[in-house]
């Protein structure tokens, strides 16, 4: 699956502070065929990282602005989410991550 072509839905700044997103099947399904989903990659544990203790992103060179911009966001609201739940968070976070970012 290209993620530069997944059709994000529209994030407002609202959205990231007051979410309440569904688990989008697509990415989930994705998520899970690249061992995302109860993973233990290094993209698991930067999530973890990130969620519980905040740290830095360290952005692949070259990528696509509209593509970080709208997995940024998307990434941002899941997580701020009361709705899924955490394993399926962290797996497509993780998914995403990996489109994203360099892990040292």
């Amino acid at each position: 699956m290209d993620l530069t072509k997944f059709n994000f839905p529209h994030i407002e700044a609202r959205d990231i502070v007051f979410s309440v997103m569904k688990t989008d099947q697509t990415l989930l399904e994705e998520a899970k065929k690249q061992g995302f989903y109860d993973g233990h990659t290094p993209y698991n544990d930067l999530f973890n990282q990130i969620f519980f203790k905040g740290g830095h992103l360290n952005f692949k060179k070259d990528l696509d602005p509209a593509f970080k911009e709208k997995a940024m966001l998307y990434m941002r609201s899941l997580m701020n989410s009361f709705e899924p739940k955490h394993e399926d968070k962290e797996a497509i976070c993780a998914l995403l991550l990996s489109n994203l970012v360099e892990v040292n």
